[in-house]
């Protein structure tokens, strides 16, 4: 099968999460470019940036355009600001930065330098930096990053802890932590850690964690911080098996894939009651699916999913997913793009 084993265990079943993580956002596919395919086949408002083989394109109604991003590197994981840039990642073989670019892809500023040639002498010291996004307020940037590396120092580990930034400052990722920024998480060695962060308007942090159990196995949960110092709440079961949490501008309704320990996945929603998480309900069963994010307005719902074991992953819709009565789930892109699973679509409503 195609690449499924490794993409449903991706964000929520294996403890090697990030790491494979890496390995697959590395990889190139030979599917149709995005530009070269039919229009859309679900015209939907504003725009919607993905990623797909390294470049970062938008799609605009019936119109889609790949962003004039600098040639080297692989860009991805989109995020949309208030004013319409965007932050985006640039991966290189051995390490990833974090920057700031115009709509166009034009490059407004570089806001991490992890190149060995320009910070760190040595590849033990480089570091990762992925799954950007923004505070309700947009005043801080949160991302995942495998720093500070074990002691002393000279780590090829990669264990993500989550931190916080201001969003208008520079900070830098670099031993032993990160210059400028907030830690919000201490991993669990050995695991992959804490990834996809996402801010919510109460000044609480959600992400997904990976734990050891102590009986040479890893499991996966929704964690909930309510300041930087706080103990982690599970919102979720090592039962459910859940990751990609993604927060619509509500600020309480959450979308998650869950496993349920199966061998396909379940795209839930679910309300944030408190310090916890109310009933789940199913939008899309037993799919192929990850990566999840909402509308501007906060009704709809994308997601990335693969038709069938051997299909592309393309991106996928649900009409009113926060509602009573969601609509059926329907493919956007064309069955001949395949786009990066693990870069969840972003979309403005420009």
């Amino acid at each position: 099968m195609k690449r499924i084993a490794i993409l449903v265990a991706l964000m929520v079943a294996s403890g090697l999460a990030a790491n494979r993580t890496l390995a697959v956002l590395q990889s190139h596919t030979t599917a149709a470019a995005l530009v070269n395919t039919t229009s859309p086949q679900v015209r939907l408002p504003g725009t919607i940036y993905v990623s797909q083989a390294g470049s970062i394109f938008a799609i605009s109604g019936a119109r889609i355009r790949r962003l004039a991003l600098p040639s080297g590197g692989d860009w991805s994981q989109p995020r949309v600001l208030a004013d319409g840039t965007l932050l985006v990642i640039r991966r290189f073989d051995a390490y990833s930065d974090l920057y700031r670019v115009s709509a166009a892809g034009r490059v407004l500023s570089r806001m991490t330098s992890d190149d060995p040639s320009t910070s760190n002498q040595t590849l033990q010291l480089d570091h990762w930096i992925l799954w950007p996004s923004v505070s309700p307020d947009g005043t801080e940037v949160y991302f995942a990053t495998d720093a500070p590396k074990p002691a002393p120092n000279q780590s090829y580990e990669v264990d993500f802890s989550i931190w916080s930034a201001p969003l208008g400052a520079g900070f830098s990722v670099a031993d032993p932590g990160v210059t400028g920024g907030t830690r919000w998480s201490v991993p669990d060695m050995y695991t992959g850690g804490d990834i996809e962060p996402v801010p919510l308007p109460n000044g609480s942090l959600l992400y997904s964690s990976y734990a050891n159990t102590g009986k040479g196995t890893v499991v996966t949960v929704l964690g909930l911080q309510t300041s930087p110092n706080s103990p982690m709440r599970s919102l979720t079961t090592p039962q459910q098996d859940c990751g990609a949490p993604a927060v619509a501008p509500d600020g309480v309704t959450v979308a998650m894939v869950c496993t349920n320990a199966g061998q396909t996945a379940n795209l839930e929603v679910a309300t944030l009651e408190g310090n916890g998480l109310g009933p789940p309900r199913v939008v899309a069963a037993n799919c192929l699916c990850n990566s999840p994010s909402w509308s501007p307005t906060g009704d709809n719902l994308l997601y990335m999913n693969a038709a069938d074991t051997d299909g592309n992953f393309g991106l996928w819709y649900i009409a009113n997913a926060g509602g009573a009565h969601p609509g059926a789930a329907r493919r956007v892109t064309d069955s001949s793009v395949d786009l990066e699973a693990t870069s969840a679509a972003a979309w403005s409503g420009r």
